[in-house]
């Protein structure tokens, strides 16, 4: 057994943790999952929903979902057999506002630290430029599909539209 040192926080400091009752749990559970795996090269970072009912601050709603209202967890998987190495709990929006934004730290956070040529992948809601810079730096090769109104897209990448007939005639 381990012995746990709690440190309560009041919600007004910039460090306050909305899951610091449970955050041990996560912490281990984490740690588990990880300690009982052998990481694949192929692995993936996404959001999952984790049903819930009744009321709280955490709880989110997304009308495009199976599981519609619930608590949002990021995960990073096995792409080939779903196991979970690693998930955090989305706890709503942060009082500070970083550059980077919220789609890179998760991503960061949960796939920032994988062996070398390991292939992360994920889709558009994470995909930035800033990201795939950051995981090619660490040695990680990424796969993401791309929203073309993404911040930060070169301009080669644009589509391009087939010209109007006025925009022909005038060369």
């Amino acid at each position: 057994m381990f012995a746990i040192q709690l440190i309560h926080l009041p919600q007004n400091h910039k460090n306050h943790d909305k899951l610091q009752k449970i955050r041990p749990l996560l912490d281990c559970l984490n740690r588990t999952f990880q300690e009982n795996a052998t990481n694949s090269e192929s692995q993936s970072v996404d959001e999952s929903m984790i049903k819930f009912k009744g009321r709280d601050s955490k709880k989110q709603y997304m009308p495009a979902k199976p599981i519609k209202r619930g608590f949002k967890a990021w995960c990073r998987c096995d792409s080939k057999t779903g196991y979970v190495y690693q998930f955090d709990i989305y706890t709503g929006k942060d009082k500070e506002s970083y550059e980077e934004g919220l789609r890179y730290r998760v991503v960061m956070k949960l796939g920032g630290n994988l062996p070398r040529n390991t292939h992360l992948v994920f889709d558009n809601f994470f995909s930035s430029l800033a990201l795939m810079d950051a995981l090619y730096h660490r040695c990680i090769l990424a796969t993401g599909t791309v929203r073309m109104n993404r911040k930060g897209l070169p301009k080669d990448l644009y589509p391009t539209r087939p010209k109007t007939p006025e925009e022909r005639r005038q060369g």
